[in-house]
């Protein structure tokens, strides 16, 4: 599962990934990025260019985009089956670029969320995803989804699901391998490259765009 996450340092992306162009257009600093907003993101089509697209997948054939929120992730498991990604899992795979994503724990009203990372110094990575093209060609909407696998042992008390995250050699794979291939590259990340950080519950909202979203606070029990 992943519904936020942040990209607090977009300009890191091209430098993190020289093998993409940078976007035409500027992406701002984003703390709290959440479902039907745009992302950083490229296209298995999109010659290397860096782009936004937004996030929660309108399937082409679909008669409008009511249901996109409800389709911010897809399960690895059945990506080949359901209509929904069928089709663009054989032809419009993307990565999606971020540098955290939060997942909360505890009780109902007392929800703590925390901040997963890369290294020490939170460094971009890339979200395996699936995007469509929907809507007539004068007013079209590319839009996308977050690939979801079994989480590792860090997000195990977490969830019973995680974003699949991309290993380097993986992302290539993943946008211009066959279907077999790009599949086998969805694996739950190395746990301990990882690091999890409690942050405010002000995260809670997804109003909540600011920077301090990004710094640690402190918990009464930690699960660490």
């Amino acid at each position: 599962m992943c519904a936020r996450f942040s990209l607090a340092a977009p300009d890191r992306v091209a430098a993190r990934y020289p093998a993409f162009k940078k976007p035409q257009r500027p992406y701002p600093p984003r703390f709290n990025i959440a479902p039907t907003q745009d992302v950083l993101a490229a296209r298995n089509d999109g010659d290397g260019e860096l782009t936004t697209l937004r996030w929660g997948l309108v399937p082409f054939w679909a008669r409008d985009h009511a249901n996109a929120q409800k389709m911010i992730n897809a399960r690895v498991e059945t990506l080949a089956e359901k209509p929904a990604f069928r089709t663009a899992l054989e032809r419009r795979r993307c990565v999606i670029f971020a540098d955290g994503f939060y997942e909360w724990t505890g009780p109902k009203k007392q929800r703590q969320p925390y901040r997963f990372t890369v290294g020490d110094d939170a460094v971009p990575f890339a979200f395996a995803g699936l995007y469509e093209n929907w809507g007539p060609r004068d007013a079209r909407v590319e839009t996308c989804t977050i690939v979801t696998c079994p989480p590792n042992a860090l997000l195990t008390p977490f969830h019973d699901r995680m974003p699949a995250m991309l290993a380097d050699d993986a992302v290539d794979v993943w946008l211009h391998g066959d279907v077999p291939a790009a599949l086998a590259t969805i694996v739950p990340f190395d746990t301990t490259q990882m690091r999890a950080t409690p942050v405010t519950p002000a995260m809670n909202d997804p109003a909540f765009e600011d920077p301090r979203a990004l710094e640690p606070a402190p918990v009464e029990q930690s699960l660490f």
